[in-house]
């Protein structure tokens, strides 16, 4: 992975906040979004002093824009679908499995074995606490574990 990468992780880490975490109590939401932008801002600001590409071991557009186009559709049609069924609760961890499986595909595309490990990380956060935590709290714990789970990966391309 490369600065930019890590840019781009630390950016998505802050939506995964702010979406999961939107209907806790305004204080728990600010904490937390504030706690995410300072995160992220401290990967930006360190990701700025790496030269470009220094870990970068490719890219493959063509399987880049298959993969990101496929989760994107998946999602739209994931949040229409659980809307119309009242099941808004499942969004936001179905959302982070889909997401999940989107980074196998990113392997290939950014010829980086890293992925493997967040795409599972995510899956698996998903599923193990849609089966542990009560539905109140998917959201704001799936959440923020993905967002964790960026930051950690972004942290990658310092080492």
């Amino acid at each position: 992975m490369n600065s930019i990468g890590a840019i781009i992780l630390a950016c998505f880490a802050v939506a995964w906040v702010a979406a999961g975490t939107h209907q806790l109590d305004r204080r728990w939401f600010g904490l937390l979004f504030v706690t995410a932008m300072l995160i992220s801002v401290a990967i930006v600001v360190a990701a700025t002093r790496i030269p470009f590409g220094r870990h970068s071991a490719g890219f493959d557009g063509r399987i880049y824009g298959i993969f990101v186009t496929l989760k994107a559709v998946a999602i739209i049609c994931t949040v229409v679908l659980l809307r119309r069924l009242d099941a808004k609760q499942y969004v936001i961890p179905v959302i982070a499995f889909i997401v999940g499986v989107h980074f196998f595909g990113m392997v290939p595309a950014l010829h980086s074995n890293l992925f493997w490990w967040v795409g599972a990380a995510m899956c698996v956060l998903s599923l193990a606490m849609m089966s542990i935590l009560s539905q109140r709290f998917w959201a704001p714990v799936v959440s923020v574990g993905c967002a964790l789970i960026l930051w950690l990966s972004a942290l990658r391309a310092f080492f």
